[in-house]
C-alpha cells in the first residue's frame, strides 16, 4: 500500500502575470514562538487578483500568495502561547506592531508597521504556512472548531466587511445599496442583512453573480446603467441609508455619494489600483447632504472572532458564495473563471 505525499503544491508571485506552482515536499523549520499550520483551504482574495494582473508594492518576491485561509496547528515553536496541536484555525492576517497608538488603541490594522502573510511572510497557497512569533504572541490566531473549510477560509475577508460596518449606527441603517457584487459585495450584502437591514439593494451586471443574489434573497440586484434613474424610488425617494462602494471601478467610486441620503453613510471598502486612485467627487453633495464618508481596510482579532461566530450562525448561507473548489496547481485556471465572471469566491487546496 502506498504512503500518499506528505507535501503538495504552492502559488509563487514572481513578478505581475508571472506566477508558478512548485512543489512543496516539506515544512519550513520554525523558530521560538511560531506556529506551523497545515492548510486546509485557501481562498483567493481581490488582492491577489490584483497583484496577479498589475503587481503589488507590498509584495517581496518571490514570495507564496494567499491569506484568506484555514488549516490546522501542526507544530508549535519553542515558547509559543496560542492554539495547541490539532486546533484548526483562522487568522487575522494583518500583524501590528503592538506598540504603536494605533495599535494600543485596538487598531492593529492601521499600524504603519504592519506586516501581513503573503506579502511580507511566506502566505498560505501552499501545504504549511509558518505564522510568524509576533502574530501569535497577538493572538491573531483564531479557532474555528469544526466549521467547513471552505466556509471557514472566508472568515478574514468578512473580518474585513465587520471592521467597517463596525462604526455605522445600525438602528438608523435601514435601507442598504452595495455597489459591486464581487465576493465583498456579497458579504457585505449578507452582513447587512443579518444586522437588520430592511432592504438590501445590489448593483451589478447581469449574470451568473446576478442570478445568485437572487436566488440568495435579495430581489433588487440594479445593472449599473440602470441606477442612476432607479436609485430613488428604491430608497423612497431620498436615498440609501449606506453605500457601500465595493467596485474598484473609478467612475463608479467618485459617483457614489449621489445615492446616499441626507445625514448618510458611504463606505469606501474597495480601493483603486496605483495610478488611477483619484477621485473626482461632488462636494456639493457631501457638504449639504451632510454626509459621513469614510474608508476601511484590513481588519483586526476581534474582528475576525466576531466573523467566525457569523458564519457559524449561517453556515449554509455563506457557503453558497464559494462557486469554485480547485487545487493550487489550477491558480491559473482559477484566475480565468474570475476574469470570465463565473466564479464568486473561488478555494484552493494543496
Amino acid at each position: 500500500m502506498s504512503v500518499p505525499a506528505r507535501g503538495g503544491d504552492r502559488v509563487v508571485y514572481r513578478a505581475p502575470k508571472d506566477v508558478v506552482i512548485e512543489r512543496m515536499a516539506e515544512p519550513p523549520a520554525l523558530g521560538r514562538g511560531e506556529v506551523l499550520v497545515r492548510v486546509e483551504a485557501c481562498a483567493i482574495c481581490g488582492t491577489d487578483i490584483k497583484s496577479f494582473h498589475k503587481g503589488n508594492p507590498r509584495i517581496r518576491p518571490p514570495q507564496t500568495m494567499g491569506h484568506e485561509f484555514v488549516g490546522t496547528v501542526e507544530a508549535v515553536g519553542e515558547g509559543a502561547a496560542g492554539p495547541v496541536p490539532g486546533a484548526r484555525v483562522v487568522m487575522a492576517t494583518t500583524i501590528g506592531c503592538g506598540e504603536c497608538r494605533y495599535c494600543k488603541a485596538g487598531h492593529s490594522n492601521l499600524c504603519r508597521s504592519a506586516e501581513a502573510i503573503g506579502f511580507h511572510y511566506p502566505g498560505a497557497m501552499a501545504p504549511w504556512v509558518v505564522i510568524p512569533e509576533r502574530a501569535v504572541r497577538l493572538g491573531h490566531l483564531v479557532e474555528v472548531g469544526d466549521l467547513e473549510a471552505g466556509v471557514a477560509a472566508l472568515a478574514e475577508p468578512l473580518s474585513c466587511v465587520v471592521n467597517g460596518l463596525a462604526r455605522l449606527p445600525w438602528s438608523e441603517i435601514r435601507e442598504v445599496l452595495v455597489l459591486g457584487l464581487g465576493p465583498l459585495g456579497f458579504l457585505h450584502a449578507l452582513t447587512a442583512r443579518a444586522k437588520g437591514a430592511r432592504q438590501v439593494v445590489c448593483s451589478e451586471f447581469p449574470g451568473a453573480r446576478a442570478e445568485l443574489a437572487r436566488e440568495m434573497g435579495f430581489g433588487e440586484v440594479v445593472p449599473p446603467s440602470e441606477l442612476d434613474d432607479r436609485y430613488l424610488d428604491l430608497s423612497g425617494r431620498e436615498g440609501f441609508d449606506l453605500v457601500v462602494v465595493t467596485a474598484p471601478h473609478n467612475p463608479t467610486q467618485a459617483k457614489s455619494p449621489m445615492y446616499a441620503r441626507k445625514g448618510g453613510y458611504v463606505s469606501f471598502f474597495a480601493s483603486l489600483a496605483q495610478g488611477d486612485e483619484m477621485l473626482v467627487v461632488n462636494s456639493r453633495t457631501i457638504h449639504y447632504g451632510e454626509l459621513f464618508v469614510f474608508g476601511t481596510s484590513d481588519s483586526t482579532p476581534a474582528h475576525v472572532r466576531e466573523a467566525v461566530a457569523l458564519l457559524r450562525r449561517e453556515s449554509a448561507t455563506f457557503a453558497r458564495l464559494v462557486t469554485h473548489r480547485l487545487p493550487n496547481r489550477q491558480f491559473h485556471e482559477a484566475m480565468d473563471e474570475i476574469a470570465a465572471g463565473r466564479a464568486v469566491k473561488v478555494v484552493l487546496t494543496p
